[in-house]
């Protein structure tokens, strides 16, 4: 009977010492819930970039396309969006570059194709699990999606550079806006 009462206050304790392991656990992540770092954890960015971080990525990345394909009348611009349909976090930043393009829609796919094998020399490959019908190459988390020029909806001929989607910061989609010319050459 004794081996049994001491078994039975051995078993009450360890119940006991567990019980009050997993109130403090509990209370633990629910005080640490509301804490960036497990945030964006939990919202799968483990490494947030700043909004600044994530227009830097694209514009270096626009300048290196610019410089390493020697594009000639070069503008472009600059905005913010979400990754997601519901116009929340996590962002990333997109320049959007236009180039004087061939005259015709094959030209242009030609220009286009020898564009992907100049980068692809450089360091660029595929472009990650980013997923598009037109030619794309990647590099560092960033990819190029290229759209050729079509006389017919007088529309195309350009670059658009997508970032990754670590921006935690920003609030919602912006306009494009002017991307100064120097910062691309």
């Amino acid at each position: 009977m004794k081996k049994s009462m001491n078994t039975f206050k051995r078993i009450s304790a360890t119940m006991r010492c567990s019980t009050i392991a997993f109130v403090v656990a509990g209370l633990l992540a629910i005080a640490l819930q509301s804490c960036s770092s497990i945030r964006n954890l939990s919202e799968g960015v483990p490494h947030p970039m700043t909004p600044d971080e994530s227009k830097a990525q694209v514009i270096n990345a626009a300048r290196e396309i610019v410089a390493t394909l020697g594009l000639k009348g070069v503008s472009g611009h600059f905005s913010r969006e979400s990754c997601n349909d519901q116009a929340v976090a996590p962002f990333r930043g997109v320049v959007g570059l236009d180039y004087d393009h061939a005259p015709t829609l094959e030209a242009s796919k030609a220009q286009i194709e020898q564009m992907v094998a100049t980068l692809k020399q450089h360091g660029w490959g595929a472009p990650g699990d980013f997923h598009s019908h037109a030619p794309a190459v990647g590099k560092q988390g960033v990819t190029a999606l290229f759209d050729p020029y079509s006389p017919v909806q007088n529309a195309g001929g350009s670059i658009t550079i997508y970032g990754e989607c670590r921006d935690m910061t920003t609030k919602q989609n912006t306009l494009p806006e002017q991307v100064p010319p120097d910062q691309l050459s």
